[in-house]
């Protein structure tokens, strides 16, 4: 039986996602060691930032491996999902919802509601909201729709075969690789008992993110 090849993966995303392995590690290397569980807010945020984290870089190693993309494609809007509702449940959740959270109640307002919530509490310049457009084509992915099926298939679709666009691929990289930044920023803010803008750790986050990827210039 002849053995089936894994796909090459291209010089351009293997870049990527060594780029983004890098971010990754520099995460996990500069958050703080230790944080104080002293209210419910922080123990359910500090939760999702640790399963944020390891959605990541599941989804850099199954991009990797070049056999796995619609599992890595699965595991973005999960990720991105966990990622507003920590920010959320810090930014805007009342005590009595933040209660019914660690009960066990699915009491989240949706992707789009809470986008818009966190907008009004966070500076974020529209970073949440710009996700609005792309929540039906995430859902898909992760529940096996249109997104993922119409993508099994080669070009001449005879032949079922993951058949995924690189651009695609790349996007996911740089998305989720923002969202979990965002997030590890955030983090370092709750734990410290410094005010948000002086506390070293994030900026140290922030600095190394924007040097690694900076904002293309204005048109």
């Amino acid at each position: 039986m002849p053995m089936i090849q894994p796909p090459t993966v291209s010089k351009q995303l293997q870049d990527e996602i060594h780029k983004a392995e890098l971010m990754h590690d520099f995460i996990i290397a500069t958050m703080p060691d230790k944080f104080v569980g002293d209210t419910d807010q922080k123990l359910l945020v500090a939760a999702i930032y640790s399963l944020t984290l390891e959605h990541h870089g599941a989804i850099l190693h199954l991009f990797k491996s070049g056999r796995f993309d619609g599992s890595a494609f699965a595991l973005v809007r999960p990720l991105i999902d966990g990622a507003y509702r920590a920010h959320w449940i810090y930014s805007c959740a009342k005590p009595d919802i933040v209660a019914r959270i660690k009960n066990g109640e699915n009491v989240y307002p949706g992707l789009n509601n809470m986008a818009t919530e966190i907008e009004k509490k966070i500076d974020a310049d529209g970073m949440f909201a710009s996700i609005a457009p792309y929540i039906n084509a995430l859902h898909g992915y992760t529940h096996g729709g249109l997104e993922q099926l119409g993508r099994r298939f080669d070009a001449t679709g005879t032949a079922v075969k993951p058949n995924y666009d690189d651009g695609e691929k790349l996007e996911a990289v740089k998305a989720t690789t923002a969202h979990l930044t965002v997030l590890a920023i955030a983090w370092c803010q709750i734990v410290s008992t410094d005010p948000p803008d002086k506390e070293p750790l994030s900026k140290k986050i922030s600095d190394h993110y924007v040097a690694e990827y900076p904002m293309p210039p204005k048109a």
